[in-house]
């Protein structure tokens, strides 16, 4: 009778309304979820778009990551390019240099300086990318948003994390932005990956759903206003195509 019910539409329905948002299965998100440290802060529904952005990729060009903490988005990206078998490759960027309402929060809480705070995290993200993503190791660079498009548009030199020298610039296929809420970093991070964005790639803002009062929330307005881009998800965070 139960079974009947939950296969009923009206009960399909009811769900839909409580629970709107797409969700998929996946065991390597499952396997970190229970074993990676920070691992909590990844939202399940996130799978969903970064799935259906590495699907619709428009070229070959990498992926950017703008933030990575302690590395699960990282892993999930480099995941889900491997499962979709696509050449791109990954390019992550963070400083771990804390926001102030964080290095506070950190030290009154943990008792930890945000310098203690920093080697700790940093030292997670290393541990973790090494273990989960080993056979797709990410280009991590260790700077500030600012920073590394700079060295991009000057197509400059430098050495990755791992210590191997690369050249930068060129076009992006796909950027998920996780970097400083505040709004007018969010927007400056926008607009950089924008000027390299090739036509139908893809910007996801992690932390922009509605019920999250950051400056990602507040970009939203301006995003959804922009004529050159379309909201491809809303789940609940946001997954925009650049369309012209």
């Amino acid at each position: 009778m139960l079974q009947k019910l939950f296969r009923s539409a009206p009960y399909r329905n009811i769900r839909t309304i409580i629970f709107p948002y797409k969700k998929m299965a996946d065991e390597f998100y499952d396997a970190l979820y229970v074993s990676m440290n920070g691992a909590t802060l990844f939202a399940p529904e996130n799978i969903y778009s970064i799935d259906y952005a590495v699907k619709h990729l428009p070229s070959t060009d990498p992926v950017i990551e703008i933030g990575s903490f302690t590395g699960m988005s990282t892993c999930m990206l480099s995941h889900m390019l491997e499962l979709h078998n696509r050449k791109n490759i990954l390019i992550n960027i963070d400083k771990w240099e804390f926001e102030e309402k964080e290095r506070n929060y950190y030290s009154r809480v943990l008792k930890v300086s945000p310098g203690e705070m920093k080697a700790y995290v940093r030292d997670s993200f290393l541990r973790n990318v090494r273990f989960f993503c080993a056979g797709r190791l990410p280009h991590t660079f260790e700077m500030f948003s600012d920073e590394f498009f700079e060295c991009w548009k000057q197509r400059k030199p430098v050495n990755n994390i791992w210590a191997e020298p690369e050249t930068l610039g060129g076009p992006i296929s796909f950027a998920y932005l996780d970097g400083n809420h505040q709004y007018e970093f969010v927007k400056r991070d926008f607009e950089n990956v924008h000027s390299h964005l090739v036509q139908g790639g893809f910007v996801f803002f992690d932390d922009s759903a509605a019920h999250i009062a950051t400056g990602m929330r507040d970009f939203m307005k301006e995003m959804k206003a922009r004529k050159d881009y379309e909201v491809v998800l809303k789940n609940p965070n946001y997954l925009f195509r650049k369309i012209d």
